[in-house]
């Protein structure tokens, strides 16, 4: 079966920058939806760019078969844009996302079934998020706040970029971790040390006992760093495939932090974590602060996984309105990612 209709609608997320919400129609009233709105900084490919791609690959992909698994169907579906779709992984997911939808709709499974099966677990717990570019006392109430919603995990993201700033961070972590002991605190740097700097710092945090600190240096450094006082993740590095190697032949990483929508794609992110897992490294799911169509699909990763993830990015707080985090039956247990028996992203209706 081909795709029978098309359509692209815009939209913004709750952060102001612009999207697309993709809609494939297969001619029996059922649709897929997917979602692209790349994320300045880190997506590789920029609106303008995406949507040139989906309008390009859409009337050339491969027939939806429909015969045996639905990766494999939509793998097959996907093959010959493939090389349209390279250098623009938010086109891919978008596209990818909505035929994987469609599929699962047809077959009446959620999302997460078509391209994991049955799994052990049925619910994902969430972190909170909070900067610490704050006074200590407001950093611990913040903290405090979120860890009473209840929440699994905090994560932190560190600003400084100076060492005065960063001595300042760290004397607010250590208020935070004496006020909260027991809370899993980790923390994120968005790629800012350099090496050097990474050592020093990761040792100068391991009295706060982070779980992990996550991708402390930039894109080619990660797989380079040697070992490190305390645990680290692989973040923005799993965009690209060649590093994403490099860090898994170095056993770089703890932790495997995979954004859907960077990597290109639910299957691609759902390879990355099966291999860590194998590994026994531990998998966070997370959001590129997507809107609710593409929240939903890392929603359904996470639930989709070999085994259960670690406390996952998908706290709706400060990411999704209260309209769209209401779209979103994943969401309906505070605190958590629930799977629920709505076929593909079981996403209800905008108001």
């Amino acid at each position: 079966m081909r795709v029978a209709s098309s359509s692209i609608r815009h939209f913004q997320p709750s952060d102001g920058r612009a999207g697309v919400v993709l809609s494939i129609g297969d001619g029996a009233g059922r649709e897929g939806v997917g979602e692209a709105a790349p994320l300045a900084g880190f997506a590789r490919d920029d609106l303008a760019a995406a949507i040139s791609a989906i309008r390009g690959a859409l009337p050339q992909l491969g027939d939806l078969d429909d015969l045996g698994a639905a990766a494999g169907v939509v793998e097959r579906a996907l093959a010959p844009v493939e090389h349209l779709l390279h250098a623009a992984p938010s086109a891919r997911f978008a596209i990818e996302t909505a035929l994987l939808d469609r599929v699962a709709r047809r077959r009446g499974v959620p999302l997460r079934v078509a391209i994991g099966g049955p799994r052990s677990y049925d619910r994902v717990a969430v972190n909170g998020l909070v900067k610490a570019d704050l006074a200590p006392a407001e950093l611990c109430a913040r903290a405090e706040a979120i860890a009473a919603r209840p929440v699994a995990a905090i994560k932190i993201k560190l600003r400084a970029r100076d060492d005065a700033g960063f001595a300042r961070e760290l004397a607010g972590l250590a208020r935070l971790r004496a006020a909260l002991p027991h809370v899993e605190i980790r923390l994120d740097p968005n790629a800012a040390w350099t090496p050097d700097q990474a050592i020093d710092r990761l040792a100068a945090l391991a009295p706060i006992r982070p779980r992990y600190v996550e991708q402390p240096v930039a894109r080619g450094e990660l797989a380079r760093l040697g070992p490190t006082p305390v645990p680290i993740a692989a973040d923005e590095s799993l965009a690209d495939p060649a590093e994403a190697e490099a860090i898994f032949e170095a056993d770089a990483c703890a932790v495997y932090v995979v954004k859907p929508a960077i990597v290109g794609g639910l299957l691609r992110a759902l390879a990355i974590a099966a291999r860590a897992q194998a590994l026994g490294r531990d998998v966070v799911v997370t959001h590129a602060f997507d809107g609710p169509v593409g929240f939903a699909a890392a929603c359904e990763l996470a639930l989709a996984l070999p085994r259960e993830p670690l406390a996952c990015g998908l706290d709706p707080a400060g990411v999704l309105a209260p309209a769209d985090a209401a779209r979103l039956p994943q969401l309906a247990v505070a605190g958590a990612v629930i799977g629920v028996a709505a076929p593909g992203l079981g996403l209800r209706s905008a108001p």
